[in-house]
C-alpha cells in the first residue's frame, strides 16, 4: 500500500471552478486541560433508528470477505452505535477512549490502494471496528496501517436504495483520551493520513465530507470564514469556529466544555426537511452525538426525541465475550 503521512505544512490546489455539493455528517474534536470531548452528527436521508451496543473484549471478528481478512478476538471492549438495516458502526468508543467514525466521502474522491498479495483485508465499512476492538490509541491505529489492506466493500440496502449493494463511500475520524488525532483518506490509489493534535495539527480536528481533506486545509490556510449553507465545507468551518471560541475562552472544564460543545452540534445540524439548494435534496441530522474520552461516555441525541441517551463502560461486563443492547431509539422501545 502507497501511504503517504502528511504534514499540516501542505497545501492543497483547488480545481478552478469547484463547487462543492455533497452530503452526510460533520465532525469536531476539543482537547484541553480536563476535556477531552467530540461531536458528530450523523446525516444521512431516511431513518437509521441507531441501536447501541456494548461488546465486551475477548470476542471473535472477521473483518473482511476475502480469503486474506484479519481475524482477531477483540482486545477491548467497545461501545458501538448499530445504523440502517446492514448494522453499519459509523461511530465507536473502546474502554480506553480510542474514538473512530466513518464519515461520508464521495467515490468521486475515493480510490483505494491497490490490494497487495500476502498482506491481511479489512473491509472499508469495517475499519472503525477493526480500529476500536484492537487499538488503545490513534497512534496505534495510524502505525498498523503499513501491515493491512483497507479494501472496497459495499453496504447493501441503504434508505434509498433498498435491493442495492453500493461501494462505501468513506474516509475516517479518530482521537483519543491523549488528545491525538487522524483523518485517513484514499484518494488517487493512496492511503493519506493526515495526524496529530491541536497544537501540531489544527486543521485534523474538523472533518465533514467531500471534497478530499486537502481542500478543507487550504481553506483553513486562507482563513476562510465560513457560510449559512449545508454544504460540507460550510458545516466544517461552522463548527471549528466554535470550538477554535472555546480554546479562546480556555475552557479547561471537562463539563464546562461539553455544554459549550453543544454549540457546534446546533451549528451543524441539518433540519430532517431542509433542503439543499446546490442537490436540490434533503440530507438530514439523524442523531448527534457526543463523546467524553476521559469518562469513557457518550451521549446520544436523536433528531425525533427530547431526550438525550447517556452511555458508558459501566453498564454491561467489558470482560464478558458477548454483546449486549444498552439502548434503542425511544419509540422501537416502547413498542417492545
Amino acid at each position: 500500500m502507497k501511504k503517504s503521512v502528511l504534514s499540516l505544512a501542505l497545501v492543497a490546489t483547488l480545481s478552478a471552478g469547484y463547487v462543492a455539493d455533497v452530503t452526510a455528517c460533520t465532525s469536531a474534536i476539543y482537547n484541553n486541560g480536563d476535556a477531552s470531548l467530540s461531536v458528530r452528527t450523523m446525516d444521512w436521508f431516511g431513518h437509521d433508528d441507531a441501536v447501541v451496543v456494548g461488546i465486551g473484549k475477548g470476542v471473535s471478528h472477521q473483518y473482511s470477505t476475502t480469503k486474506e481478512s484479519v481475524n482477531t478476538t477483540s482486545k477491548y471492549a467497545s461501545i458501538k452505535i448499530k445504523s440502517f438495516e446492514p448494522q453499519i458502526v459509523a461511530e465507536a468508543m473502546n474502554q480506553e477512549g480510542l474514538v473512530a467514525r466513518i464519515l461520508y466521502l464521495g467515490l468521486e474522491y475515493t480510490e483505494m490502494a491497490p490490494n497487495r498479495a500476502g498482506v491481511p483485508d479489512v473491509d472499508a465499512s469495517q475499519f472503525v471496528n477493526y480500529a476500536v476492538d484492537n487499538f488503545a490509541s490513534v497512534e496505534e491505529v495510524v502505525a498498523t496501517l503499513d501491515r493491512i489492506d483497507v479494501v472496497q466493500d459495499k453496504v447493501c440496502d441503504l434508505p434509498g436504495h433498498e435491493n442495492e449493494c453500493l461501494p462505501a463511500p468513506v474516509h475516517y475520524h479518530l482521537t483519543d483520551a491523549n488528545g491525538d488525532s487522524a483523518v485517513i483518506e484514499f484518494v488517487g490509489g493512496e492511503v493519506k493520513i493526515y495526524h496529530g493534535n491541536v497544537t501540531d495539527a489544527p486543521s485534523v480536528q474538523y472533518l465533514s465530507n467531500d471534497p478530499e481533506f486537502s481542500f478543507h486545509m487550504n481553506l483553513d490556510k486562507e482563513k476562510a470564514e465560513s457560510g449559512a449553507t449545508i454544504r460540507a465545507y460550510d458545516r466544517r468551518l461552522r463548527a471549528k469556529e466554535v470550538v477554535e471560541d472555546m480554546y479562546k475562552r480556555d475552557v479547561t472544564n471537562s463539563g464546562e466544555a461539553l455544554n459549550s460543545l453543544k454549540a457546534a452540534g446546533a451549528t451543524v445540524f441539518a433540519g430532517y426537511d431542509q433542503i439543499d439548494p446546490y442537490l436540490n435534496d434533503v440530507f438530514p441530522t439523524l442523531w448527534t452525538i457526543y463523546t467524553d474520552q476521559n469518562a469513557k461516555a457518550i451521549y446520544l441525541d436523536r433528531y425525533d426525541t427530547w431526550q438525550v441517551e447517556s452511555y458508558n463502560f459501566t453498564m454491561f461486563d467489558n470482560n464478558q465475550a458477548a454483546e449486549v443492547v444498552l439502548g434503542a431509539h425511544p419509540k422501537a422501545e416502547a413498542a417492545n
